[in-house]
């Protein structure tokens, strides 16, 4: 390949990273919208997740339900954490956003997430003064990504959360299976003890954490990391994800 068309190419790739070339929710133009990668027509179909919902991990109620405290997707959880609370359904332009900071390297997708947090009802309020904890990854599973989108999204939902401040707390110490292919009792197994505490990283039992993902699907991953918080020291954890579903 000629100089000039590698050049090329890296040019080609650098702007995709910066800026989509297509709405994520139906390929077209982005047009008529205050969002990088999603257009006008398709905002609409941004779900963010209003009350009623359940106390544990966020999911929405749709229609009347005897308990708030739990659902469906966390009724068998056991959580380690306090709150669980996500800004939107994990579905349509949402899942394409997320699906493309995390495997397509689509860093612009962070500024769309953003705008996500700062339309996002009552999170403000759910976040104030909290500190956040991202998600960590294991090293080698950041060699081969080049970053860890939870901690690129904690530290893009300071720009609209002044008070809160982010504190890489936990390491992932075992180098697990992708937990995509895994059911439920097959999460919880995979992820039991891959978290712990960084070296000379020290929890204050008075402040108040929030761990940082992007998205809740069975809670096996942040339940985890908040039992690592919690075995530190911590008392006050709750959860953050941006989709869920």
């Amino acid at each position: 390949m000629s100089l000039s068309r590698l050049i090329s190419r890296s040019f080609d790739a650098a702007l995709e990273t910066a800026f989509p070339s297509q709405c994520a929710g139906c390929g077209e133009a982005v047009v008529g919208s205050r969002f990088s990668g999603v257009c006008g027509a398709c905002v609409p179909r941004l779900q963010l997740i209003e009350d009623p919902k359940c106390l544990t991990c966020g999911f929405p109620f749709f229609g009347d339900t005897e308990s708030h405290t739990h659902c469906m997707h966390c009724e068998h959880l056991q959580p380690a954490f306090g709150q669980g609370w996500s800004i939107a359904l994990f579905r349509g332009p949402v899942r394409e956003l997320i699906y493309a900071l995390k495997y397509k390297g689509g860093l612009w997708a962070l500024r769309d997430i953003r705008e996500l947090g700062r339309r996002a009802p009552g999170l403000t309020g759910f976040a104030a003064g909290a500190t956040l904890v991202p998600v960590p990854l294991h090293p080698r599973k950041l060699r081969e990504r080049g970053y860890n989108q939870s901690e690129l999204l904690a530290r893009e939902l300071l720009e609209i959360l002044p008070d809160c401040r982010l504190e890489a707390l936990l390491e992932r110490c075992v180098d697990t299976v992708s937990q995509t292919q895994f059911d439920r009792k097959q999460r919880i197994r995979n992820l039991k003890n891959a978290f712990s505490l960084r070296q000379k990283r020290a929890i204050d039992p008075a402040q108040r954490y929030i761990i940082v993902d992007d998205v809740f699907t069975t809670g096996s991953t942040v339940n985890a990391c908040a039992a690592a918080l919690r075995r530190a020291g911590a008392r006050a954890i709750d959860v953050l994800t941006i989709g869920h579903g």
